[in-house]
Formats: structure tokens, sequence, C-alpha cells
């Protein structure tokens, strides 16, 4: 290759990287600690009450979107018992997404290994407020008589701060990841 060729692919590079705009695939996300109630059965065990410290996490499309679509996965312990682990897919609308008012709702699977542990279906409703505030219904039902219900409040860490539109009269979002054309 010679310096003239060198020179020209590089030269290339260089025009066609300046020459990008924006992108406009910034994927949704979200990231919540909450804390409850459940209430859990199982076959032999009977009911029994625990406090529940659900862990989301999940990844979506792009807030621009009226009605986003994602998958996510929780981490749910319940003290003094063991852990859910579960994988879900998300429809949310876009007021949830971006820390207003909105509702988003989960179904997939999960499984257990304490007790005489269990796997099957779970399905959530997550209520969005302002600030990344969600309230959380759960269900589960799986093998073995499996029966579980959680009913949380918490916080969203990507609404609250990446996200959130809510409130930018007196708490400005500098840099959020979007915001709609005006």
């Amino acid at each position: 290759m010679t310096a003239a060729r060198a020179l020209f692919a590089a030269a290339s590079m260089v025009a066609v990287l300046a020459s990008t705009g924006e992108a406009a695939a910034e994927p949704s996300s979200w990231l919540s600690v909450q804390g409850g109630e459940a209430r859990l059965r199982w076959l032999g065990a009977g009911e029994r009450s625990r406090c529940a410290l659900p862990f989301d996490v999940g990844i979506g499309a792009p807030p621009q979107v009226p009605v986003m679509v994602g998958v996510g996965v929780r981490l749910t312990p319940y003290f003094g018992q063991g852990f859910d682990h579960a994988a879900y897919a998300r429809v949310a609308n876009r007021g949830y997404v971006l820390g207003r008012w909105g509702a988003a709702l989960d179904a997939g699977g999960y499984f257990r290994k304490f007790g005489e542990g269990s796997s099957g279906w779970t399905s959530a409703l997550s209520l969005g407020a302002p600030f990344g505030v969600v309230a959380q219904v759960a269900y589960s039902q799986g093998t073995n008589d499996a029966r579980t219900l959680v009913a949380t409040i918490g916080v969203d860490f990507l609404r609250l701060t990446v996200y959130r539109l809510a409130g930018e009269s007196w708490w400005p979002n500098v840099n959020p990841a979007y915001r709609p054309r005006e």
C-alpha cells in the first residue's frame, strides 16, 4: 500500500466518522430495589409470611416508542427462607419508562431451591409514580403446589436519574437519556 492510498483511506474514515449524527437507538432500562411482604405457600409447608426484597434489572425498546417491550431478571430474597430467581418479558407505557405516572406488566418464569423447590410462571404489575417510585404486586405459581403473592414498594434508580423527565421545572435533569422534541 502506498502512502497516498493509506492517506486517502485514513481521510475517508475520518470523513465518515465526522459525518455521523446522533444515535437514535438508546435502549430503555430499569434497576429497582423494593421491599414488602410475601405470602408463600407450598406442598406440606402451609402458608408463611416473609419480608421480601426484590431486585429488578432489565433492558427494553427505546423510550421514543409509546409502548416499551423489554426483558428483565428479578432476584427476590425472602428473609429466613431463600430466593426466587425469575426471568420475564415486560410491557410498559412511556410514562412509566420516563419516571412519570405509568404502569408495567411482567410475565415469565421462576425457580426456587429452598423448601421443596419449585419452578413455574410469574407475573407482576408495577405502578410507577414520579421520581422512580414503584409499587408492585407479583404472583407466582409453580410445581409442588407453590403459590406466592408479593406486595412491595420501592425505587427504580434509572427512572429517578437517567430517564426522569418529571419535575424538571424545579429539579432539571440536565442530560436525560431521552428528551421529546419540542
